[in-house]
């Protein structure tokens, strides 16, 4: 996923980063102008887009159309110049019903209106109402933030009430794993949309090319540089191979048959009730200057005693590929822990490294809160080969964190020219514009190279390529709720005399409970938390607890204190 230029990559030497005298920067892009009557809807850059190919595990049809299959949801007429939301949303839902799974539409706005600035100054710089990014909705999906419903977050919502409605609504399913499509193959998009339901595909529109009476789009005009290019994204739900090259204009038309059958963001009364054609041979049809064309292959509806642990929230607009010299780096995120949720489930992470070996491990973290150089303390979580471009979504044996950080490695070695590198979170500039800036502190991210050095990516950046801004690496952990123990009053996993202490200081108003200790702290369950509670803590910790519904002889207790 490169914008422009690919930065040259650094040698890391053993030391701590000799200087090199050399000096690189996040790669600049060009915004694109417009050749069409309309204004810019998908922005174009000089991209350098890495996909997969994908082979079907049974012979493609000639045809296949979702939408006949009743796995599209009502074409929509957007506003604004917000196309590369709609299609994300739109192809995000056939997914689901792909599944088996019904939905009602998702919000493109809440889309849109999330991907502009924040308030802290990090995020997308553009107006709402203006033209944007592929990668926006990318970010969205993969870091949780959304979809909504269309009917809790309408179109004609106001952008000052965003803030409100995200708190309010519920979000209904997460997008984990998003596969990058080697779109110069025909068979790889055939079979994602087969296999998936849909995919998201772009273009450059102009109406000169467009066929009104057959709902058929063919442009031959080649050569078009990447400021007169006029992105338009779209859903494609289909292909039919004998779609007859005679439905294009006479002026521009393809030298053979077939076409992608595409669900449009214009509006029901547009097209052949919002859908049309688009050309195998369109010289501009999954152009990469666009960005990823993608699908979605692993999503989960959303749960609330599920979380996602992550230090950033915008996705990989960048991969971290400054190093060359070694066949193996492991990159490093650390989190803060939230102790209602400590059992990690799952973990997440970009790269465009296809081929290449990996390892993820659960880094133990030092007693001053810095990361265990000590690799044979490391822990295992999985091992295996990258499947393809984009992001994956791992699930490894459940294991608990605790204290106040964790970490989470992903070991990556190179394998037949697969490279090695991951996702980044990073700044992007245009015309000397910023459009992008992360959300990058020190403490976040490290990189793991050679015989045991470790560096805070933070540094990297300064010291290496003097940058301040920096980056995050995009790698994540999915936790689910944390099943506590009655007694345990302090949320650290075990029942303690500190938690008898804590009820007693509780009683006495020398120390405020949350809702969720209140009732842990609730031992004998009689809707209130008194001296007795703290009682039976310290009896059932000295064995010595009778149970008020045991009618044994015996006046211990020496049974585990029961699941919360």
């Amino acid at each position: 996923m490169k914008f422009l230029t690919k930065l040259t990559p650094f040698i890391l030497v053993l030391t701590i980063f000799l200087s090199m005298g050399t000096t690189a920067f996040a790669a600049e892009t060009q915004l694109a102008g417009t050749s069409a009557k309309s204004d810019v809807s998908l922005l174009a850059a000089d991209f350098d887009v890495v996909g997969t190919k994908l082979e079907s595990e049974e012979e493609l049809p000639s045809s296949f159309s979702s939408k006949e299959l009743g796995l599209t949801t009502p074409v929509r007429n957007q506003l604004y110049n917000t196309c590369w939301a709609y299609g994300a949303m739109a192809t995000f839902e056939s997914v689901l019903l792909k599944k088996g799974i019904t939905t009602s539409q998702f919000s493109p706005m809440h889309l849109n209106h999330w991907g502009t600035l924040r308030e802290d100054g990090t995020g997308w710089n553009r107006n709402y109402t203006g033209g944007g990014y592929s990668y926006i909705a990318l970010g969205y999906l993969s870091s949780w933030q959304g979809p909504l419903l269309e009917s809790d977050y309408p179109e004609n919502t106001a952008q000052s009430d965003f803030a409100t409605l995200t708190n309010t609504a519920t979000k209904q399913a997460v997008a984990n794993g998003i596969i990058y499509l080697d779109t110069g193959d025909i068979e790889t998009v055939k079979t994602a949309i087969y296999e998936y339901g849909a995919v998201v595909g772009n273009y450059h529109v102009n109406d000169a090319y467009y066929n009104y009476q057959n709902h058929a789009y063919y442009c031959n005009h080649e050569g078009l540089q990447t400021p007169q290019l006029n992105g338009h994204a779209i859903s494609i739900v289909g292909w039919d191979d004998n779609f007859p090259k005679e439905n294009f204009n006479e002026s521009a038309r393809p030298s053979e048959n077939g076409a992608w059958l595409c669900k449009n963001s214009w509006g029901e009364n547009w097209g052949d009730n919002g859908y049309y054609w688009i050309s195998y041979e369109d010289y501009y049809i999954f152009d990469t200057r666009f960005g990823h064309s993608y699908t979605y292959n692993d999503f989960e509806l959303y749960d609330e005693t599920k979380t996602l642990y992550q230090n950033e929230i915008d996705g990989a607009t960048y991969e971290f590929e400054y190093i060359s010299n070694y066949d193996t780096l492991t990159y490093i995120n650390v989190f803060d822990i939230d102790k209602d949720f400590s059992t990690i489930d799952r973990v997440n992470f970009e790269t465009v490294s296809q081929g290449a070996m990996y390892n993820i491990y659960s880094i133990p973290m030092k007693s001053d809160g810095t990361i265990n150089h000590d690799i044979n303390k490391w822990k295992t979580l999985y091992s295996g080969v990258i499947p393809y471009a984009g992001y994956h979504s791992i699930d490894v044996e459940d294991f608990k964190v605790s204290g106040d950080k964790f970490a989470i490695g992903i070991e990556l070695t190179n394998h037949n020219n697969s490279g090695n590198s991951i996702g980044v979170s990073e700044w992007l500039t245009s015309g000397g514009k910023k459009i992008f800036t992360p959300q990058s502190k020190p403490g976040q991210s490290y990189l793991f190279y050679g015989s045991g050095n470790l560096i805070d990516v933070m540094d990297f950046y300064k010291e290496r390529l003097a940058d301040e801004i920096g980056g995050t690496f995009v790698i994540k952990a999915v936790a689910k709720e944390t099943e506590y123990t009655i007694g345990d009053v302090d949320l650290d996993g075990i029942v303690a005399i500190i938690d008898a202490t804590l009820v007693q200081m509780s009683i006495a108003q020398k120390e405020t409970l949350t809702e969720k200790q209140m009732d842990l702290a609730d031992l004998d369950r009689d809707g209130a938390v008194s001296i007795m509670d703290a009682t039976i803590i310290q009896q059932k910790l000295a064995g010595i607890y009778k149970d008020p519904d045991d009618n044994s002889s015996s006046g211990e207790d020496f049974g585990d204190f029961e699941d919360f």
